[in-house]
């Protein structure tokens, strides 16, 4: 065997990972260094970040590349066998910056994060295209949700961080990128099990006589997908990276929301209950109307039909059964990882 045949034997598959100092991203990018046989290049727009570097140190290539530049994302993509897309609603739904030029627009915060998140995905998605023909055949591993509009027969229309990525992941690939559709997976994501960082007061509301109620819009009988993020989704990514293309999977367990304060109850000992509130009861309790508004169709969504639109979805139990290693924590697990002080001294 020569020289220039050992070589192409030792080269390394490369994954190219978007948003890699991100919660899924970077999830993705740490357990797919673990593996010698991947290179690892993750992008970001501020390489000197903290979580940049410490990307870089483990050996991660770090590439500077932004979401609204098509050509920098075609470069960052050059090489690529995998690539793992990933977009952020809530990025510009929260910034200042954006919120000015929504009003500007005449327009909510919510629809325009809308427009930035689907955009980006379609940018994300073009410029993937132009690799296409060497991606591993199940080489687009697009993270993404049920699209309620289509879930529901129109009846919730403006679940924005649902709809921005299924327009997406699947829709607008299927349609404009048949190669690219071809070798993409689509993974959906549930709840993330610190989903209560963004909204303590429905997760943990103290009442007077110390103990704990969970608040949500949601019936307490419907199974809800929750998530471990930056502990799973890699794993989870990994093993489907090893399935046949075409499929669509939900990382998570599925739990209802008293059996999730059940668990959060046997790892704090606090005694918490689950209650389930009106919509307007939602959006009234949040100091933000519009993040009122978004989450509380997303819970009420989570109710009928269900988050994950009651789409056939596999799930981690499907990989092992077609004999791929998919470790997963359980929410309690995950619950009982997290320092719980601050909650329950408040």
């Amino acid at each position: 065997m020569g020289r220039h045949a050992e070589s192409k034997l030792e080269q390394k598959k490369l994954i190219v990972v978007v948003g890699a100092t991100g919660n899924q991203g970077g999830s993705v990018a740490r357990r797919f260094i673990q593996d010698p046989r991947y290179a690892v290049r993750g992008l970001t727009r501020n390489p000197e970040s903290p979580a940049a570097k410490e990307l870089a140190a483990l050996g991660v290539e770090v590439v500077q590349a932004e979401l609204d530049d098509v050509k920098s994302l075609e470069a960052a993509f050059a090489g690529a066998n995998v690539i793992f897309s990933v977009t952020n609603y809530w990025e510009p739904f929260f910034r200042p910056d954006c919120r000015a030029k929504a009003a500007e627009l005449g327009v909510t915060c919510r629809k325009y994060a809308y427009d930035v998140e689907y955009r980006q995905g379609k940018n994300i998605a073009d410029a993937a295209a132009t690799v296409a023909g060497g991606l591993d055949a199940n080489g687009f591993l697009a993270s993404t949700l049920s699209n309620s509009r289509k879930c529901t027969g129109g009846k919730i229309d403006d679940l924005y961080h649902f709809d921005a990525k299924a327009d997406v992941f699947p829709d607008y690939v299927n349609a404009a990128h048949p190669e690219l559709a071809a070798k993409m997976s689509c993974i959906h994501t549930g709840f993330f099990t610190t989903s209560h960082r963004i909204l303590p007061e429905s997760y943990f509301h103290r009442l007077a006589d110390g103990t704990f109620e969970m608040r949500f819009p949601c019936s307490p009988t419907k199974p809800i997908p929750n998530l471990d993020v930056n502990a799973d989704t890699g794993n989870f990514t990994y093993a489907v990276s090893q399935m046949p293309a075409g499929k669509a999977y939900m990382a998570a367990e599925y739990l209802t929301w008293p059996e999730f304060a059940a668990a959060w109850q046997r790892v704090t000992g606090a005694s918490i209950a689950y209650k389930e509130i009106s919509f307007d009861e939602m959006v009234a309790a949040m100091p933000d109307r519009d993040l009122g508004v978004e989450v509380g169709l997303m819970f009420l969504y989570s109710s009928e039909p269900g988050y994950d639109g009651q789409m056939e979805l596999l799930k981690a139990e499907d990989l092992r059964k077609a004999g791929i290693d998919c470790p997963m924590h359980t929410v309690e697990q995950s619950l009982a990882k997290m320092d719980w002080a601050g909650v329950l001294s408040k």
